[in-house]
């Protein structure tokens, strides 16, 4: 299976995001680089798409740790976030409505 590397992962990133946004914190690389590492041995895509969606997931707990309550932003059964996650996942730029909701939620 071909993966991509941390400096193609950066890019693409940086290629999407606006001048205001971040993504040059370290903590931020190296959760890159150890999902990259750990999905080094996967030879089924399907597998390696699951790992990675369910770790960009558990990164609810960065609001949890940040004095937020991730729960607010993504509650059980939310079909809006999900039919979100859908659309980005067959390659349709959902980040402003993501951001929109989340500030919703506020």
């Amino acid at each position: 299976m071909r993966l991509p590397n941390l400096a193609i992962v950066l890019a693409i990133n940086a290629s999407i995001r606006h001048d205001d946004e971040w993504f040059d914190e370290p903590d931020e690389v190296e959760r890159i680089l150890r999902l990259l590492n750990h999905l080094e041995d996967e030879t089924d895509p399907v597998s390696a798409a699951a790992i990675a969606v369910e770790r960009i997931a558990r990164s609810q707990a960065f609001t949890d740790r940040n004095g937020e309550d991730g729960r607010r932003f993504i509650p059980e059964d939310d079909f809006t976030l999900a039919n979100l996650l859908l659309s980005a996942a067959r390659g349709n730029d959902e980040s402003a409505e993501v951001v929109e909701l989340f500030n919703s939620r506020r």
